[in-house]
């Protein structure tokens, strides 16, 4: 009995495998394609604007970009889990909409487990740690040295509360051992002012050329980037912080399999060209790419990795 189960399922599968595509689905796409992305413009939103270009000039369909910024990506992301799966509405998330804003928000209005299914892994941004370059801080081991012998007057900015920034602030205090304080910025912009202007002694943004002006001590990658070749990595310089951004393209739940995997393909493409890696390299991303497994794989592991994190320093968002 156990064996005909299993013959019948899998006779269910091949049949259901061998069926002909929808016309929907074989036209695909036959109109725009609307990519929403869930923050106010940018750094990152560069790269959507990349991925757009290529998928319009690849399908000759327009891919346009629409912004829905709010709650942390929370809004974008509960209007396009009611979306029609129909491969017309998809979205950009980030490891903040889908693994942090669980874990720091007392609601929110999706399940990203649920709601949606993978499309690509896109890039990932490792944060910097950075002091001024008015400062005797020129290394890594010179700010732990410092935080270290100044119990209580370490300040860290980052971009602002439960931020890859934040987390990276609260993980470095707490693996080197120093009293300090992380700081909240709106952004990276006003943090680095302050930083250049002595208001505090360090920061932990994601990298972006907008952190070029001070002193970058090391990444929190697990390998050195590729735009910053000459900067160690807070591993090399004896400190086990590893902490990084990344981000993603997702569709609604029940996005038909043939519409993901074109998607997952010219994006892949895309990215693993001469013209994808140098454009997110200049933004200060790594690209990564891969089947639209990646994606789940990648909220896994971060959840079980700052779950702890977020708890022990008791980090909570409205």
């Amino acid at each position: 009995m156990r064996n005909f189960r299993r013959f019948t399922c899998a006779l269910i599968a091949a049949i259901a495998t061998a069926l002909p595509l929808s016309a929907q689905e074989r036209d695909w796409p036959s109109r725009p394609v609307t990519v929403v992305y869930p923050w106010a413009p940018g750094a990152t939103d560069a790269s959507v604007r990349f991925i757009a270009k290529a998928l319009s000039e690849r399908f000759g369909q327009p891919f346009i970009v629409e912004i829905r910024s709010g709650a942390g990506g929370n809004v974008a992301l509960a209007q396009v889990a009611k979306a029609a799966p129909d491969g017309y509405t998809i979205v950009y998330t980030a490891i903040g909409p889908a693994v942090l804003n669980k874990l720091m928000y007392k609601s929110i209005p999706y399940d990203h487990d649920k709601d949606f299914d993978p499309i690509i892994l896109l890039s990932d941004t490792p944060q910097a740690i950075i002091s001024s370059p008015k400062l005797p801080i020129k290394t890594l081991a010179e700010l732990v040295a410092y935080g270290k012998e100044n119990p209580g007057k370490l300040t860290i900015g980052h971009p602002g509360a439960g931020t890859m920034g934040h987390l990276t602030a609260v993980l470095f205090l707490a693996r080197t051992g120093i009293d300090g304080s992380p700081i909240a910025y709106r952004g990276t912009t006003p943090l680095v002012t302050d930083l250049l202007g002595g208001q505090i002694v360090a920061g932990s943004p994601a990298y972006t050329p907008a952190v070029e002006s001070t002193t970058v001590l090391a990444v929190t990658s697990e390998r050195r980037a590729s735009f910053l070749p000459h900067v160690p990595t807070a591993r090399e310089a004896g400190f086990d912080v590893i902490a990084g951004s990344w981000t993603a393209i997702v569709g609604p739940a029940g996005l038909p399999r043939s519409i993901v995997l074109k998607l997952n393909a010219a994006i892949d493409e895309y990215l693993k060209s001469e013209e994808g890696s140098r454009l997110f390299a200049q933004i200060g991303m790594r690209v990564l790419g891969g089947p639209p497994e990646r994606v789940t794989q990648a909220v896994r592991e971060d959840r079980l990795k700052w779950e702890p994190v977020i708890r022990a320093a008791d980090i909570k968002l409205d």
